[in-house]
């Protein structure tokens, strides 16, 4: 597998090198059918974006096209010096920190304006996969530490999670001030509280 070779990285001037940036998704259709009418993930990034001072968060729309369009748009906006995604994951049990971001888009159902594509680069000529920079030790010892497990896996599938994964990863392959991009699927939990204590402990270590 190609993952992230080494790149010149243009170093841009910043608004805020201590700023993080912090999404979710508005809802959409799932792979498996069913229609969301609430995406957790939105609330999530909010809730924690107002109780630390250095986090943006924002809400993404389900969209191949507009989806990039507006993460690209905040990160040339607010520099951030590191990006985290929260997708929410209806049909898994489990909360996952994904490691590896592919350079496809790939959906067995259209997005939420109508884009089904099939097997698509994300940035042609790219390289095929990147790493996350995110320590995953650290990470996953800081969502225990408020009594959340969380475990590694190995990729973010090709919806919009990993196209979101793969463009963060990828700019921080070319521009030097943006350290580290993560992505986290949620499950389905009965109250996100502690999920949201473990979230801010790792934004705060980032």
């Amino acid at each position: 597998m190609q993952v992230e070779p080494e790149l010149d990285r243009v170093q841009p001037e910043t608004k805020d090198e201590n700023m993080i940036l912090l999404t979710g998704f508005e809802p959409f259709t799932t792979g498996q059918g069913l229609e969301l009418t609430h995406n957790p993930t939105a609330d999530i990034a909010r809730a924690v974006a107002e109780e630390l001072e250095d986090v943006m968060g924002a809400v993404l729309p389900v969209s191949y096209q507009e989806t990039r369009r507006t993460l690209e748009a905040h990160f040339e906006s607010l520099r951030p010096r590191a990006w985290v995604g929260l997708g929410f994951a209806p049909h898994r049990t489990q909360i996952d920190i994904e490691t590896i971001a592919l350079n496809v888009e790939h959906a067995v159902r259209p997005d939420n304006d109508g884009d089904q594509p099939f097997m698509r680069p994300i940035i042609e000529g790219a390289p095929l996969a990147y790493q996350t920079r995110l320590d995953l030790t650290t990470a996953i010892a800081d969502f225990a530490e408020h009594g959340v497990e969380a475990f590694p896996c190995l990729h973010a599938g090709a919806f919009l999670c990993n196209q979101t994964f793969y463009l963060g990863c990828h700019r921080v392959a070319s521009i030097a001030s943006m350290q580290v991009a993560a992505f986290i699927h949620v499950p389905p939990m009965d109250n996100y509280e502690r999920f949201a204590a473990g979230l801010k402990r790792c934004l705060q270590r980032l």
